[in-house]
């Protein structure tokens, strides 16, 4: 645990920025999904709102995996960049 969170003090401002941003994002998704869900077991009792709440859950997870691959990419080029200098 120690070296993954070392390793993560080390990134640059930019991808800490962009991690951030994107897991508030994606945790905000993910509740709106599930306030769906719960809202259409309790009231509605209709399979649409399950399956957009169901889609909008697993689609903000997979965003939010793009934009921690996207920050760490992003870091690994910086770093490389700065060691040439």
């Amino acid at each position: 645990m120690n070296t993954i969170f070392k390793t993560l003090n080390q990134m640059n401002n930019f991808s800490k920025k962009i991690i951030l941003i994107s897991s508030a994002v994606a945790i905000a998704f993910c509740i709106v999904g599930m306030c769906l869900i719960v809202y259409n077991t309790c009231f509605v009792h209709g399979i649409e709102l399950f399956n957009i709440g169901a889609t909008l859950i697993q689609k903000s997870t997979i965003v939010f995996a793009h934009f921690i691959i996207g920050a760490l990419v992003i870091d690994w080029f910086n770093a490389n960049i700065q060691n040439d200098d």
